[in-house]
C-alpha cells in the first residue's frame, strides 16, 4: 500500500488552489446544518457519498473550515499512482483485489486514527454511482476497517449534493448526519445503511431551490 506522507509545503499550494477551482466552478456552499463536536479522546471517520469527481475535494474543502484534524483520505492503489500527489495532503491507498493490502490498510487506518490530530475519510459505497440512485449500496468492507479500530471512534455520514437553481454555475450542499460510534456499526450495520440513506434524504428536502444572499460560503446555521 501507499501511505500519506503529508507535506506543509504541498498543503500551502493546494488550499489557494482547490479555493479557486471552487469558486470557478461554483456559485457558493451551503452547510445545511451544524457538524457534529467530537471529543479529543475519540477517533473520528468521516463516510460521504460519492457521486462525481469533486467529491474528495469537497470534503477538504469542508472539513478544513469545522476541524483542526489532519485529513486522510482512502483512494483506490491505482487512482493515487495517478494522482501522486495527493499522497502529500493526506491520501493513503487500497488495492481491493490483493487480501495482503486489504490488512495492511486496515492496519494503517487504525494507527491514523488513533492520533487525535487525525481523521479518515471512508467512502463506504466503494465506487462511484448516480447521486439520485435510491437506496445507495454500502459495502460492508467497512466493518472489516472497524473492527481494528483500536479506539474508540465517532463514524459521522456527510451527504454533498451538486444542485442548479437561477444561477448559471450550480451550488454545493452539504449535510452531516447523526453521529455513530464505531461499535454500534459493527452491532448493526443497518443502522448506519438507513442512517446514511437518510440523511442524503434530508439534505434533499432541505436544499433551497434558490440560492440564499451571501458569499461564496455561508451556512444556514
Amino acid at each position: 500500500m501507499i501511505q500519506a506522507k503529508q507535506s506543509r509545503i504541498a498543503r500551502l499550494l493546494f488550499n489557494p488552489y482547490l479555493n479557486h477551482i471552487l469558486k470557478r466552478h461554483f456559485s457558493g456552499f451551503c452547510v445545511m446544518n451544524k457538524f457534529p463536536l467530537i471529543g479529543d479522546d475519540e477517533g473520528l471517520l468521516i463516510t460521504p457519498n460519492h457521486f462525481s469527481w469533486w467529491d474528495g475535494f469537497f470534503i477538504d474543502f469542508i472539513t478544513r473550515r469545522y476541524s483542526q484534524r489532519q485529513i486522510h483520505i482512502l483512494m483506490l492503489e491505482e487512482q493515487l499512482k495517478r494522482y501522486w500527489f495527493f499522497r502529500y495532503l493526506g491520501a493513503y491507498s487500497i488495492n481491493d483485489n490483493k487480501p495482503k493490502s486489504i490488512v495492511e490498510t486496515a492496519s494503517y487506518t487504525s494507527t491514523i486514527i488513533q492520533d487525535p490530530h487525525n481523521f479518515v475519510v471512508f467512502y463506504p459505497q466503494g465506487k462511484m454511482e448516480p447521486y439520485d440512485k435510491r437506496p445507495l449500496e454500502l459495502k460492508e468492507g467497512l466493518l472489516y476497517f472497524l473492527k481494528k479500530l483500536a479506539r474508540k471512534t465517532t463514524v459521522i455520514p456527510a451527504a454533498f449534493k451538486i444542485q442548479y437553481s437561477e444561477e448559471m454555475k450550480p451550488s454545493i450542499y452539504v449535510r452531516f448526519g447523526r453521529p455513530l460510534y464505531h461499535h454500534q456499526i459493527l452491532s448493526s450495520f443497518d443502522d448506519f445503511r438507513c442512517e446514511f440513506n437518510e440523511n442524503i434524504s434530508m439534505l434533499d428536502k432541505s436544499a433551497p431551490l434558490t440560492k440564499p444572499a451571501g458569499k461564496f460560503f455561508w451556512s444556514k446555521y
